[in-house]
């Protein structure tokens, strides 16, 4: 992977998530562009780079958030482990997964910060609407931006150092210069 447009995109992506981020919220819930980029990252980098990307953009999460240090570093590592595991057993070009694996990272994430929110600050007991909007409609509406930005992501893929996904069907290979 090519560091330096990692850091780029990664500068990039923690200012959009906190100057951008909280206008664009829709019924109480932000998207999580950070989470959108890990995800890419775990399906596209060498599964080190992913890890250690995800490891990168958590830390800047983390250094923007009032939170304690390492929260978001080892939810987006978990989650770079989980899409990293699953990704030679999907086809990664298809919107559907892109939008599916982005949704069920950020259900796991959500729940698993709601959790820790709830056990460390709030001791009510009426979870239902919080389960509802914070965690099921924020991954629901981060996966809807998962879809576009892979599309751009994907596209400019040759700036992290990714090769182009490239498929075969029925023995006929799409090369650079066109069919073989």
């Amino acid at each position: 992977m090519r560091w330096l447009t990692f850091f780029l995109l990664a500068v990039v992506v923690l200012t959009l998530q906190s100057a951008v981020g909280p206008r664009l919220t829709l019924l109480g819930a932000r998207p999580d562009w950070l989470l959108v980029v890990v995800v890419f990252l775990a399906l596209y980098a060498p599964a080190q780079d992913a890890v250690l990307g995800a490891a990168l953009i958590g830390l800047g999460g983390d250094l923007l958030s009032i939170e304690r240090l390492g929260l978001l570093i080892l939810s987006y590592v978990l989650a770079a482990l989980g899409v990293v595991v699953v990704r030679e057993h999907v086809f990664k070009s298809a919107h559907t997964t892109r939008f599916i694996l982005t949704l069920i990272v950020g259900l796991a994430l959500r729940l698993g910060w709601t959790v820790y929110y709830r056990t460390l600050y709030d001791t009510s007991m009426f979870v239902g609407l919080e389960l509802l909007q914070h965690v099921v409609w924020g991954a629901f509406y981060t996966a809807c931006w998962a879809v576009p930005l892979h599309l751009v992501f994907v596209h400019y893929s040759r700036l992290f150092g990714f090769a182009r996904p490239r498929y075969s069907y029925a023995g006929v290979y799409r090369s650079e210069g066109g069919r073989v």
